[in-house]
């Protein structure tokens, strides 16, 4: 028994891993795509994703930008993005210790290097963009509504989500039962992709996984689907019930 436990202890601490990938629609055209990949080892959770323009997209503005989230026990510990959309081109890397959010944000101008970085105290726990998604998939259904806490751009700003309905929809052949979810992000950001208005996401019933999306941005509004699902379909239901204290 021994024997066969150290045979199977290194796979045991392997981590579980999950990687969804997303096709990006303006009317009927494909401008862009998106894959986020989730890793779970123990409490650690390490979010990756990134987001490019492809075919059209590229000729109207050329998109590149992808981060990371780390985070423990679904509270974040780390997270950075670097968005290269058009001209614009920044870095962000923020660090959440007790007392609040180390940041610091390089932006790249033709004139010059613009470097922006501090402390933000804060007495209640703020989240990152990408551990929002994650809570708002994990939290669903949730039809009394909520508010997540998001730090962005040196100040806080926040994310109202709630379950308004359920819905069979259709995404490449694929029928999904799902809950239609409501966001509202009240984000006030630079570069092209400001959000702007209501979100709905459709979110599977059985993964939590979203299927479906309609965003909206300042430049104009656009359709999410889901492509290609690949590693652990359960690990966001296996997290869920994991950590259901926080819901």
């Amino acid at each position: 028994m021994r024997f066969l436990f150290v045979l199977l202890f290194p796979f045991l601490l392997l981590a579980k891993e999950l990687e969804t990938c997303y096709r990006i629609y303006f009317w009927f055209l494909p401008v862009a795509q998106s894959c986020v990949e989730y890793s779970l080892k123990g409490e650690e959770l390490r979010i990756r994703s990134w987001a490019k323009t492809i075919v059209v997209g590229k000729l109207v503005k050329r998109v590149n930008n992808w981060g990371e989230a780390e985070l423990l026990s679904l509270k974040p510990k780390s997270f950075s993005l670097y968005q290269r959309e058009g001209s614009f081109i920044r870095d962000h890397t923020y660090s959440f210790m007790k007392r609040g959010i180390a940041y610091r944000i390089v932006r790249y101008k033709e004139e010059g290097v613009d470097v922006k970085e501090g402390f933000y105290e804060s007495s209640v726990y703020l989240f990152d963009p990408f551990s929002t998604s994650l809570l708002v998939y994990l939290d669903t259904p949730n039809y009394r509504g909520d508010r997540i806490y998001v730090f962005y751009d040196e100040k806080v700003q926040s994310v109202y989500y709630k379950t308004v309905g359920e819905e069979v929809v259709e995404v490449f052949d694929k029928t999904y039962p799902t809950w239609k979810v409501l966001l509202v992000p009240e984000v006030d950001t630079k570069g092209i992709l400001k959000p702007k208005g209501e979100w709905f996401v459709w979110i599977d019933k059985e993964t939590n996984i979203p299927v479906k999306l309609s965003v909206k941005f300042t430049i104009g509004s656009a359709q999410v689907f889901l492509e290609r699902v690949k590693g652990n379909r359960d690990l966001f239901v296996e997290v869920k019930n994991g950590q259901a204290e926080l819901f």
